[in-house]
C-alpha cells in the first residue's frame, strides 16, 4: 500500500508539472502596469530635502563666512596696532583668518608687550546644519547645551616678566560649578566670592576675597558688567590635573565674549588687549601673596601623599608578586627539597625572633 502511494504521488506531481510548462509555451498575453510618477513619489520627496539640505548648508556656511569676515574687517587695524604679527605667515602668503570648520575660525597673534601668543577663536552658530542648530536650541531649553550663539573666545598665553601668578574665575552662575568641578586650577585653589557690584548672572572664584577685591577695583570689575561677557579664567596652574604638580606656569587669560553683530569695533576686543597689562601692574599684597603660598604649600603635601601612596601600593604588589613566585618555586621541589627548605625557613624566623629579643632587653 505504501509503495502504491508513493507512485501514485509521483505520478500527479509530473502532470501538475506538465500543465504549467504548456501553460508556459502557450502565448498567454499577461498585463504589466507601467511606470508613473506616483510610483516614485517617496524618491522624490526624499531628494528634494537633501537637496534642500545642500543648499541650507552651502547658505548657511556662506554667512557664517560673511559675519567672520565683517568682524576681522572690523578689527584687523586695531589687532595689527597691538601685535607685531597679525595671522599666519606660508611661503610669503599671509592668512588671517584660518578656517577650521564651517562655523569655526581662528586668529593666531603674537608680538606683544607682556603677551607670548595668542588664539582667538571666532565661534559662530551652526547656521550650516539646521537640524544641529535646532538640537541644540531644543537642548539649551532644558539645560543640556550651551545656547547658540555667535562667541569669540580668546587665549592669552602671557609673557614670564609677568611675576603675578594666581588663579582668578568670573564665570556664568548657571553652570560656573560645573566648569569649576571640571577645571583643577579652579577646584584645587579657588572658593566663591563675592562683591557687591557683580551681576547676578555671574559666579566670582578666587584664592581669596581680597584678591577678587583688587581685580575687580580695575578695568576688569567694568567689563563683566558688559551685555556681551560670557566669562573670564586668569590662572598660572594647568586646567588639566597633572601626574606631578610642578608649581606654578606661565599665566593664562581665557575671555568668551558675544561676538558684536554691527560693524563699530567691539570694547571687549580692546579689553582683551588691555588685559595682560592689567594683570601685570595688579598689586598683591603681602597678606594675600602668603595666603597664595599657603594655598600652593597645600597642594603639594596632596601630592606628595599621593605619590607616597603609589610607592607604598607599588611595594606591597612587588612584595606580593615576589611570595607568589616563591609559592609556585617551592612546590615544583620535591618532598625532601621542600622539607629542606622549611627547615631553612623554620631556622630563619627563628632567628629573627632572637634578634628582636635582644632589641628589647
Amino acid at each position: 500500500m505504501a509503495m502504491l502511494a508513493l507512485v501514485l504521488s509521483v505520478a500527479s506531481f509530473a502532470a501538475i508539472a506538465a500543465a504549467v510548462e504548456e501553460n508556459v509555451k502557450a502565448d498567454v498575453p499577461v498585463a504589466v502596469k507601467p511606470l508613473t510618477w506616483q510610483d516614485f513619489e517617496m524618491e522624490m520627496v526624499l531628494g528634494t530635502l537633501l537637496i534642500l539640505y545642500v543648499l541650507s548648508w552651502y547658505r548657511g556656511k556662506q554667512a557664517n563666512l560673511a559675519i567672520a569676515k565683517r568682524w576681522m574687517n572690523t578689527h584687523v587695524e586695531f589687532l595689527e596696532q597691538q601685535f607685531a604679527l597679525v595671522g599666519d605667515k606660508v611661503d610669503n602668503r599671509r592668512s588671517i583668518l584660518m578656517k577650521d570648520g564651517p562655523a569655526d575660525y581662528l586668529l593666531y597673534t603674537t608680538g606683544r608687550r607682556n603677551v607670548q601668543f595668542g588664539h582667538w577663536w571666532i565661534k559662530l552658530k551652526p547656521r550650516n546644519d539646521i537640524l544641529i542648530y535646532f538640537l541644540s536650541q531644543l537642548l539649551s531649553y532644558v539645560g543640556y547645551a550651551k545656547r547658540p550663539a555667535d562667541r569669540v573666545t580668546v587665549d592669552l598665553t602671557l609673557s614670564k616678566e609677568v611675576a603675578q601668578k594666581f588663579v582668578f574665575a568670573v564665570l556664568p552662575a548657571s553652570n560656573a560649578k560645573d566648569l569649576r568641578e571640571n577645571r583643577f586650577d579652579l577646584k584645587s585653589l579657588t572658593r566663591i566670592s563675592q562683591h557687591p557690584e557683580l551681576p547676578s548672572n555671574l559666579a566670582v572664584y578666587c584664592e581669596s576675597q581680597k584678591l577678587t577685591d583688587a581685580i575687580l577695583a580695575t578695568k576688569i570689575g567694568q567689563v563683566v558688567r558688559n551685555p556681551k561677557f560670557e566669562s573670564l579664567i586668569i590662572s598660572s596652574i594647568p586646567k588639566s590635573e597633572p601626574n606631578k604638580y610642578e608649581g606654578d606656569g606661565d599665566m593664562v587669560a581665557s575671555l568668551v565674549f558675544g561676538l558684536s553683530a554691527d560693524s563699530q569695533p567691539d570694547p571687549l576686543v580692546e579689553f582683551t588687549c588691555e588685559l595682560p597689562d592689567i594683570v601685570k601692574s595688579l598689586y598683591i599684597t603681602p597678606e594675600i601673596q602668603n595666603k597664595l603660598r599657603k594655598n600652593r604649600e597645600e597642594i603639594e603635601k596632596q601630592f606628595a601623599k599621593r605619590a607616597a601612596e603609589e610607592r607604598a601600593e607599588e611595594l606591597a604588589r612587588k612584595k606580593a608578586d615576589a611570595k607568589k613566585a616563591e609559592e609556585e618555586r617551592i612546590k615544583k621541589l620535591s618532598p625532601s627539597e621542600q622539607r629542606k627548605w622549611e627547615e631553612k625557613e623554620r631556622a630563619r624566623e627563628a632567628k629573627k625572633a632572637q634578634k628582636k629579643r635582644t632589641k628589647r632587653v
